[in-house]
């Protein structure tokens, strides 16, 4: 009887002594108040506990169907004492996103370590984590289309020069930051468009960073435009809201690009100017636009025609003429607000036809630096000249 409970107690401590010595790996959720949502960011601490002495190692997570997963920075390798013991423990830290809602199941994860045992003998072994079920909710109902759950959300706008005062021809640069805490590159909205009717709008492909922390990745991204008016005068390029769900305070939340005034500073001068007087050295000027006023009436009374057809021609053939001297001069800029002034007036132009005889100046301006642009110039003058004398406004 003695000998069996000797025995018995010799088998047990074995069995706890081998219990003790195993090779063990967990995968521990940080804990957290309520059940994350779906996309939601689930931090958690892969951790080992090692006995033996290790040469070699390599963590593999398998493609999950319900999670997408990102490691956290560097692996963490710690001397401790466990149960009274020394110990090597092991530390990754994972960022976990579940793709749908429901009750999930983290699939275990595997730890090849080569081990040296006696005799300085090497084996390959394989520890496996135990599978961790979750439970994530779906998103709110009435969530945006583009769901963004975040810890926290930045965002700054900023320009290259005042856009309300821009001196003529002159392209204004709009930067915008925008920096997610606890998202990952891909989760990040796309770039709004800024596009309007009365403004040129070129946007470079966006710039997209990750960074990592032990609390989450660090998601930035960076928008830019290149604005210009299309005429001299004030627009107003309008907001733009983002709006995202902050998962501290369990709230939606949204953030705003503000609208912005857009326009050059010569329209808006000569807005305010009002009346001015007369110098004397001009008085010459005055006389012959007094001249061409009653040449403009005395047309008008002899054949009948309404006098503002008169002015409006007489306005057009001054803008051809200003026109013309531009693109001799090979001024790209000057050619393009010339001739956008011109095609403005009396709709008998559509917009992408108006857009289209503006396009060797936008090309010039905006596109890849070009061989002939006094040659793309002069072909535009041409088109837009034969395209005002055929229309009958000429």
């Amino acid at each position: 009887m003695v000998r069996t409970l000797l025995l018995l107690l010799f088998m047990a401590g074995s069995a706890l002594a081998q219990d003790r010595d195993a090779l063990r790996l967990e995968l521990i959720l940080d804990p957290r108040a309520v059940a994350p949502l779906e996309g939601e960011m689930v931090l958690a601490t892969l951790r080992g506990t090692y006995r033996q002495t290790i040469a070699r190692e390599e963590v593999k997570l398998r493609p999950m169907t319900d999670f997408d997963w990102v490691r956290l920075g560097l692996d963490s390798w710690i001397d401790a004492r466990v149960e009274g013991r020394a110990a090597r423990v092991f530390e990754r830290r994972l960022a976990f996103y579940p793709r749908r809602s429901g009750h999930l199941e983290i699939l275990p994860i595997a730890h090849t370590l080569e081990v040296i045992g006696a005799a300085g003998k090497r084996k390959t072994v394989i520890v496996r984590s135990e599978p961790v079920a979750l439970t994530v909710r779906p998103r709110p109902a009435d969530a945006a289309q583009h769901w963004l759950p975040l810890r926290a959300l930045e965002i700054s706008d900023s320009w290259d020069t005042d856009p309300a005062r821009l001196a003529d021809g002159q392209s204004a640069t709009r930067r915008v930051v925008l920096r997610g805490f606890g998202a990952t590159p891909e989760m990040m909205p796309q770039q709004p468009s800024l596009r309007q009717p009365w403004l040129i709008s070129f946007a470079p492909p966006e710039e997209r960073n990750f960074q990592v922390t032990p609390e989450g990745p660090v998601s930035t991204v960076v928008w830019t435009w290149k604005l210009r008016p299309v005429t001299g005068e004030p627009g107003v390029i309008p907001s733009v809201t983002i709006p995202w769900f902050d998962t501290g305070s369990r709230t939606p939340e949204t953030a705003t690009l503000p609208m912005a005034s857009i326009g050059y500073a010569s329209f808006a001068d000569n807005g305010a100017s009002g009346w001015r007087s007369l110098p004397a050295t001009s008085w010459p000027l005055w006389l012959l636009s007094s001249l061409s006023a009653m040449l403009v009436v005395a047309l008008t009374l002899r054949d009948r025609v309404p006098v503002s057809g008169l002015r409006r021609k007489w306005r057009r053939r001054i803008l051809l003429r200003r026109l013309r001297r531009r693109v001799r001069a090979g001024d790209a800029a000057g050619s393009r607000q010339a001739a956008s002034h011109l095609l403005e007036g009396p709709p008998f132009l559509g917009e992408r036809q108006r857009l289209e005889l503006l396009r060797p100046a936008d090309d010039a301006l905006y596109g890849k630096p070009l061989r002939d642009v006094p040659g793309r110039l002069d072909l535009m003058y041409n088109q837009i000249r034969k395209t005002i004398l055929h229309s009958g406004q000429g």
